[in-house]
């Protein structure tokens, strides 16, 4: 049984530690590689509608192209819009994955595997889309409004006045009101997830709702703990980072006593397909943004050759690539979770701990005992 939660920011203190975990950096590492992949069809077919070599881009950025291109045609700008939101969303689906899972352990069920998780998520997905699709639906509209007030200046004469005379009551209360919206659409993208995984029924409205009301009346603390989480999550996956720069650096260095100087060849190529003078690859592997120390992987991709195999060894590399990511996105997704069941507590007096959990039930080992008044057999 895990220690109850204390409901206060050491909850929150111990995410790198609950996020080190094999199932929930597997969650979360899988849903980045489909995001990854999502993102990549639609910018490649962008690409090409917008009359661009994919040959030559591939070549550049292979599987990260993450470069920001600009499209000049409309519909270029559209496919790349509509996979960049799609990869969110995925990433979001890891998010409440991982999330899921610590909720499932906080409610007593250490057993909730990966693969159960991850069927959640894909279950989950309509919630998580329609919480999000709601918001913007709504911010539309308010630009649409805008849009027919901004008609009013066109009334000859007493158009201006009009528009002059409504600008700050409704028009400016409306729009700080929609800014503030859209804030909290950016910072849904981390925190509904959490809230979505503790909500047994799957309702896109009681997310919104605890999504706002978590924001609104816990700003502060909301705000501690996540700036924690991600301060946290960038310094504890860089000593993941090391640790796995170190553990490729020992199979080449081990097996080099049975396989020569191939095996280091071998990891030099796979390495070579790789875009390790990326911007993600750099931050990746450096401590802190801001603070040039870190683990220069550049110099190691040199000295590789164009063998068929290295594009598998690239596969392999970039699978241990992805799972730093998955263990830094692991800890803010436990991160969320705990915080948003401490500021539940805090705001509502809701305990989710004592809920039951969603995948356990625990079985009566003992048959039950006859009352005193059944007939003896």
């Amino acid at each position: 049984m895990e220690q109850p939660p204390q409901f206060n920011f050491i909850d929150v203190l111990r995410a790198p530690a609950k996020a080190l975990s094999a199932k929930k950096i597997f969650v979360m590492t899988f849903f980045i590689c489909l995001g990854l992949v999502v993102y990549d069809i639609f910018t490649y077919i962008a690409l090409a509608i917008d009359g661009e070599r994919l040959s030559y881009v591939w070549s550049v950025y292979g599987m990260a192209p993450f470069y920001k291109y600009v499209y000049g045609n409309i519909i270029a700008q559209i496919v790349f819009g509509v996979g960049a939101a799609l990869a969110v969303l995925v990433v979001m689906m890891g998010i409440f994955g991982v999330a899921s899972m610590d909720i499932e352990s906080i409610r007593g069920n250490r057993f909730f595997g990966p693969f159960k998780a991850i069927g959640f998520s894909f279950r989950r997905l309509g919630q998580i889309f329609l919480s999000e699709f709601a918001i913007v639906v709504f911010l539309i509209f308010v630009v649409i409004l805008f849009a027919i007030f901004g008609l009013i200046c066109r009334i000859p004469v007493i158009g201006s006045w009009i528009y002059a005379v409504f600008f700050v009551v409704p028009g400016f209360v409306i729009a700080i009101f929609t800014v503030f919206i859209f804030f909290v659409l950016t910072l849904s993208v981390v925190l509904l997830p959490a809230v979505s995984a503790t909500e047994r029924h799957g309702e896109a409205f009681t997310s919104i709702l605890e999504t706002f009301s978590t924001i609104i009346r816990q700003p502060v603390r909301w705000g501690i703990y996540t700036a924690y989480t991600l301060v946290a999550a960038k310094i504890f996956s860089f000593v993941y980072a090391y640790f796995c720069f170190r553990s490729v650096q020992f199979i080449g260095w081990a097996s080099k006593f049975g396989g020569g100087e191939k095996m280091d060849h071998l990891i030099r190529s796979g390495l070579s397909h790789l875009p390790m003078k990326s911007d993600l690859a750099r931050e990746t592997f450096n401590f802190f943004p801001g603070i040039d120390w870190g683990v220069e992987l550049a110099r190691w991709s040199r000295g590789g050759g164009e063998e068929a195999v290295g594009h598998l060894m690239a596969f392999m590399l970039f699978l241990i690539f992805a799972s730093i990511l998955g263990y830094f996105m692991a800890t803010i997704a436990v991160g969320q979770a705990r915080a948003y069941v401490a500021i539940r507590y805090i705001k509502d007096d809701y305990s989710i701990p004592d809920e039951k959990p969603l995948f356990f039930e625990d079985e009566n080992v003992n048959p039950p005992i006859d009352s005193p008044g059944d007939d003896a057999i």
